[in-house]
C-alpha cells in the first residue's frame, strides 16, 4: 500500500493539490497581490488567517471577499519587529485549531546602492523578507507536520539571483530566504512538509510605490505599467504553489537570467548597463519629468489664434497671476522634478516673482524654460534671466515681416521683439541659455517658410519650431490650421515648401523641428502625461493645459467638447499625492499600455523586417485613448 508521503507526492505530480478546506496563513495580506491571494483561496474555499500591519486594510479586505467563502480571521502584525513572527505564527495555528499552508507573501522593496544603503533599514529588511518567514515556518512546523502533508510556499524574487543595481539589498534579502528554504525542503522531506519557492517575475502593483529607498531612487517598473494583472499573477502562483515541491519560476527571462548571472556573469553585466546608468544618473532618479507651471494667465497681446483669450477675458484681472502660495506647493516637490516650464496661456513675463521663482528650481536642480512673445524681453529682463540660470527660452515670432507679424500678433512690435531677441543672443554665454522660435503655420504666413529661416538665423537663434495652429476654443484658432484630416494636394505642396525650408535651415546651422500636415496616431503624445503635470495659474493641476482648460473645440473639421481633466488643486492637495492619485494613475497606465503596444510591434518588425505592416497592425491594436486624448490633435503629431 502506498504511504501518505507517496500518495501525496503524487497529488502535487498531478498538480491536483486542492486548497479547499485548507487552514491557510497569509502574510503580507492587505498588499495588492497578497489581496489578490487571499480572493483566490477564499474562492477554493480554504480557511484562512490573513495578517497585517493595518487592522483597517484587513476589515476592508474580509468584507471583500467572495460571498459564501469561509470567514477570514484578521491577525495585525509588524513582521519588522522581531518576535513577532513568532506569535503571529502561534496564534495563527490557535484561532485557526490547526494549519496545513503557511504563504509567506510579505515582503518590503528596496532601492538604494550598497554604498548608500542605510543600516538600520538594511536589519529591517531582512527582519522582514529573511527572518520573519524562516521563523514563522519554524513557529508552525508542528503543527503541519500534524496534518502530515503540510505547505510552505514562499514568493521569493529572481533579484536574489541576479545583481541589478540599487536592488541588491533586496535581491540579498530574498537570496538568504531561497537558499534557506530550499536547505528546510531537504531536511523537512521525509517528514511529508513540501517547501516551493515561487519566482513570480514582474507584478502590475504598488510594490515599487510602496518600497523604501535612499533619497529619491526610482524602482525599475512604474505603478500598473507592467508585468501581470494582480489577479492573473495570483492565480499563476497559486497554480505553481499546488505542484511539486522544489522552485516554480513563472518568468522565463527572470529564470534565464538568473541562470546567465552564474554561467555568463559578463552577459548579464551587459544586460544591466543600463540600469547602472540610471541608477549613477542623479536626473533619472526625480520622478517627474516635466511640470508646467502657468506662471501667468494675463497676456499683453490678443493674437488672432489665441484659444485661452475666452478663459482670460472671463478670469478676474487679480487671479491672472500665479499665486506665492501656488509655487511653493510646487517648490517643495521640486527635488523630484526634471523640468520646469513656466509657460501656460499666458505671457509669463507679467509675472513680478519669475526670475526667483526660476532661480529657485535651478537651485532645486531642475532644467528651466519658458515661452514668452518677447515683447517684454528688454536688457534688464534678460540679465535677470540670465542670472537666474535659465535653461531655455522660446519667442513667438509668426511672421517675417512686420505687416505679417502685425496681422497676427495684434498690439506687438515686430522691431522691438527682433531686437530684444538680439539682445538675449548677445548677453548670453555660449549657448544658455537655448534660444528658439516658434512659427505657427496658418494661412496668412506659410508663403514665409523660407524667410523665417533666414530671419532666425540672422537673429542668432539656436532653434526654429514650425508649429500648426492646433489648439482651438470655440472660434479662437478656428479655420487658421493648415492641417487636413487626410492628404491632399495642399498638403503635399506644403510639406514640400516646409521640406525646402528645412533644408535651407540645416545649411544654415539651424536646427528644426515640425509636425505633420495629416495625423498620424501616437502612442503617446509629446506632453506624455505618464510623467509630466501641468499646474494651472490658479492651482489646478492636470494632466496638460489642454484638459486644464477644455471647452468647445474642433478635431480634424469636427465640433467636438475638450473634457475638463482635473486631478486635484494647489495648495490644498499635494503635488506627489495627486501624482499618484487614481487619475493620474489612469492616465499613466493607459499611455504606457499603449506605447508598450506600439514596442512589440516595433520589436516584430525587427524581427520580420515588415516594419510598414508592424507599425500598422500596432495603430490598429492601441488601447482606445482617454476621454479628450483621443480628439486632441497632439497625440496626432499635428
Amino acid at each position: 500500500m502506498a504511504t501518505q508521503r507517496e500518495k501525496h507526492n503524487e497529488w502535487c505530480l498531478m498538480r491536483k493539490y486542492s486548497f479547499s478546506d485548507k487552514k491557510v496563513l497569509v502574510t503580507g495580506a492587505s498588499g495588492g497581490l497578497g489581496s489578490a491571494l487571499v480572493r483566490r483561496l477564499a474562492a477554493a474555499g480554504a480557511r484562512l488567517a490573513v495578517t497585517s500591519r493595518s487592522e483597517k486594510a484587513l476589515g476592508e479586505l474580509i468584507e471583500s471577499l467572495p460571498s459564501g467563502a469561509p470567514r477570514a480571521v484578521a491577525i495585525t502584525a509588524d513582521l519588522a519587529v522581531p518576535g513577532e513572527a513568532g506569535r503571529l505564527g502561534a496564534q495563527a495555528v490557535e484561532v485557526l485549531g490547526g494549519l496545513d499552508v503557511l504563504v509567506n507573501n510579505a515582503g518590503v522593496g528596496y532601492f538604494a546602492t550598497l554604498e548608500e544603503a542605510g543600516e538600520e533599514t538594511m536589519r529591517r529588511l531582512f527582519e522582514v523578507n529573511t527572518f520573519a518567514p524562516i521563523m514563522l515556518a519554524k513557529t508552525v512546523l508542528p503543527a503541519l507536520k500534524a496534518g502530515g502533508s503540510g505547505r510552505i510556499i514562499n514568493i521569493v524574487s529572481c533579484a536574489g539571483r541576479v545583481p541589478i543595481p540599487t536592488v541588491g539589498v533586496y535581491g540579498g534579502s530574498k537570496s538568504a530566504l531561497a537558499v534557506m528554504a530550499n536547505t528546510m525542503r531537504l531536511e523537512l522531506a521525509p517528514s511529508g512538509i513540501d517547501i516551493v519557492n515561487v519566482y513570480p517575475g514582474t507584478a502590475a502593483t504598488a510594490f515599487e510605490e510602496n518600497a523604501l529607498r535612499e533619497g529619491d531612487r526610482s524602482g525599475l517598473c512604474p505603478r500598473h505599467s507592467c508585468g501581470l494583472p494582480r489577479n492573473d499573477m495570483a492565480e499563476a502562483i497559486l497554480a505553481a504553489a499546488a505542484g511539486p515541491p522544489g522552485e516554480a519560476w513563472l518568468e522565463r527571462q527572470g529564470k534565464w537570467m538568473s541562470v546567465a548571472a552564474l554561467i555568463a556573469p559578463g552577459y548579464v553585466d551587459r544586460r544591466l548597463a543600463p540600469v547602472l546608468k540610471r541608477a549613477q544618473d542623479p536626473n533619472t532618479r526625480r520622478k517627474i519629468r516635466l511640470v508646467q507651471v502657468e506662471s501667468s494667465l494675463a497676456c499683453n497681446l490678443r493674437c488672432i489664434m489665441c484659444p485661452w483669450t475666452e478663459i482670460r477675458d472671463r478670469t478676474i484681472q487679480s487671479t491672472r497671476l500665479m499665486a506665492e502660495e501656488v509655487w511653493a506647493a510646487v517648490r517643495k516637490h521640486l527635488d523630484k522634478v526634471r523640468s520646469v516650464d513656466f509657460t501656460g496661456g499666458g505671457e509669463p513675463l507679467l509675472q513680478p516673482n519669475l526670475p526667483r521663482w526660476i532661480a529657485e528650481a535651478k537651485t532645486a536642480g531642475c532644467e528651466t524654460g519658458l515661452l514668452t512673445n518677447g515683447l517684454l524681453l528688454d536688457r534688464p529682463t534678460s540679465e535677470r534671466l540670465l542670472e537666474a540660470g535659465l535653461d531655455w527660452l522660446c519667442v513667438s515670432l509668426d511672421g517675417a515681416t512686420r505687416e505679417v507679424f502685425a496681422a497676427i500678433r495684434q498690439g506687438a512690435d515686430f522691431d522691438l521683439v527682433c531686437e530684444n531677441l538680439r539682445i538675449i543672443a548677445a548677453l548670453r554665454q555660449g549657448k544658455k541659455p537655448r534660444l528658439m522660435i516658434n512659427f505657427v503655420l496658418m494661412q496668412g504666413n506659410h508663403h514665409q517658410l523660407e524667410a523665417m529661416v533666414r530671419l532666425s538665423a540672422g537673429l542668432g537663434v539656436d532653434q526654429l519650431n514650425f508649429k500648426q495652429c492646433d489648439v482651438i476654443r470655440g472660434q479662437r484658432g478656428a479655420g487658421h490650421g493648415l492641417f487636413a484630416a487626410r492628404p491632399d494636394r495642399e498638403t503635399d505642396r506644403l510639406e514640400k515648401s516646409l521640406a525646402q525650408a528645412r533644408a535651407l535651415a540645416q545649411a544654415l546651422g539651424l536646427t528644426t523641428t515640425a509636425f505633420a500636415f495629416t495625423p498620424e496616431e501616437l502612442p503617446v503624445c509629446a506632453q506624455d502625461p505618464r510623467d509630466s503635470l501641468f499646474v494651472r495659474c490658479d492651482g489646478q493641476v492636470a494632466p496638460c493645459i489642454n484638459l486644464a482648460m477644455g471647452g468647445q473645440t474642433t478635431f480634424l473639421g469636427r465640433d467636438v467638447d475638450m473634457p475638463v481633466v482635473h486631478y486635484g488643486v494647489l495648495p490644498k492637495d499635494d503635488l506627489m499625492a495627486l501624482f499618484y492619485g487614481e487619475t493620474c494613475g489612469r492616465y499613466r497606465e493607459r499611455f504606457q499600455q499603449r506605447v508598450d503596444t506600439y514596442r512589440r510591434a516595433v520589436m516584430e518588425a525587427v524581427i520580420t523586417g515588415n516594419r510598414t505592416k508592424a507599425l500598422e497592425n500596432a495603430a490598429r491594436s492601441l488601447p482606445a485613448p482617454l476621454e479628450g486624448c483621443g480628439v486632441c490633435h497632439y497625440l496626432y503629431n499635428i
